[in-house]
């Protein structure tokens, strides 16, 4: 079969999701997966049969509703797996570990919070709204770092209305929670008896458009379909619109991207002193932050995955500096990895340019999702994949 009526071009999370709303809608359903994996900046590694260790995204969350509602539909609420409640760290550059609250100034908090809790957040960066929450100090010393930590780049240009939004919460699943094999397992669940074909190690050439909607280059031979939903980085999307919709490229282009370098490690539980931490934070360090296996335990290993600044170090000094950190040897590692995660880099100007991008495609039989239109989280990801194939099926 070699027309459909929707096809989905990338397997994350928002490709999953709107694969599945598409399908559950009675339309035949394509999904399109370059590599031979599902996930995109999900990635679940497996060094061994039982453990399992997040490389990029690493937290879902009950207000993540969408997400949520297409488990629901392959009947896999019940397998979700609770993450327990764990702190961070900050690793100060003496390599000394300091709570959060240390590094806070309370008395320029309290001076500060009143006049900036009522100030709007839309047009204000990261580092204008939030300093101005906390007071500048405060977020030089806690928040930007926390806050780089959290999306693995610099914060302090990010779009302050993208960050921390409101979502209601589905409250009969644990606020936080992964999924057997990691939080790309609850991705492959979601293909699992779906009402839609997934098709892996397909690479998507271009897009041209028909009188029938769309038609795709694969290499061997065109796909076509009625309808088209792009779920891939931003600049692959601009490269596959260059022809078929010039204009919407062309603001794709004026999206940066950012990249981190990860590297994760497995090693036994009695070799690593450290407590058990939910990450640690960076502070003017080679890496933005620390993410552990911790909360969710495994009775023989720990994981730690650290996101590096790029550019910076070469795998053994990464192994340096990650033994260094953790208080072990590196022979001490059992299990090594690496990857690169990347990932839009958003301005304050953003949210008005994705504005742009939807008043251009409104009426169009195509969509644009993934996670450079409302947000980067995967909350993000999944609700603009809902909103967006709510108005496909209304076309």
């Amino acid at each position: 079969m070699n027309e459909y009526d929707c096809i989905v071009v990338g397997g994350g999370i928002s490709g999953l999701v709107a694969a599945s709303r598409l399908g559950r809608a009675g339309r035949s359903v394509l999904l399109l997966e370059a590599t031979a994996r599902l996930g995109g900046c999900v990635h679940s590694w497996r060094p061994t049969r039982d453990f399992w260790l997040e490389l990029a995204a690493h937290t879902a969350y009950n207000s993540y509703g969408p997400l949520l509602e297409a488990l629901a539909d392959r009947g896999r609420l019940a397998e979700l797996k609770r993450r327990e409640k764990l702190g961070y760290r900050f690793v100060a550059p003496d390599g000394r570990l300091q709570s959060p609250i240390g590094r806070l100034n309370l008395f320029e908090a309290a001076w500060s919070l009143p006049f900036g809790l009522g100030r709007p957040k839309a047009g204000h960066t990261v580092a204008e709204w939030f300093g101005g929450l906390l007071g500048k100090r405060n977020y030089r010393r806690l928040l930007a770092p926390a806050f780089a930590a959290v999306l693995s780049q610099p914060a302090d240009s990010f779009p302050a209305e993208w960050l921390f939004r409101r979502k209601p919460r589905m409250r009969e699943v644990p606020r936080k929670f992964t999924f057997e094999g990691g939080l790309q397992g609850l991705l492959e669940a979601l293909t699992q008896g779906a009402p839609f074909h997934v098709g892996f190690e397909a690479q998507v050439r271009g897009v041209q458009r028909s009188a029938g909607g769309f038609s795709l280059d694969t290499g061997e031979g065109p796909l076509t379909c009625r309808q088209l939903v792009l779920a891939v980085p931003v600049d692959t999307a601009a490269a596959l619109l260059a022809e078929a919709y010039p204009e919407v490229a062309r603001i794709l282009q004026s999206f940066p991207m950012a990249s981190s370098e990860a590297l994760g490690v497995v090693l036994p539980r009695t070799a690593c002193a450290l407590p058990p931490v939910a990450g640690l934070i960076g502070v003017d360090d080679d890496f933005w932050s620390v993410v552990t296996r911790d909360p969710v335990p495994h009775a023989n290993w720990r994981g730690f995955t650290f996101h590096f600044r790029p550019g910076r170090l070469n795998r053994e000094e990464k192994l340096a500096r990650a033994a260094a950190v953790l208080g072990v040897d590196p022979a001490h590692f059992l299990h090594v990895t690496e990857s690169v995660n990347r990932l839009p880099a958003p301005g304050v100007k953003h949210p008005g340019r994705a504005g742009e991008v939807d008043a251009l495609l409104a009426g169009q039989a195509l969509s644009l999702v993934g996670n450079y239109l409302n947000g980067l989280s995967l909350g993000d990801c999944a609700e603009r994949a809902a909103r967006e194939t709510d108005r496909l099926l209304n076309l």
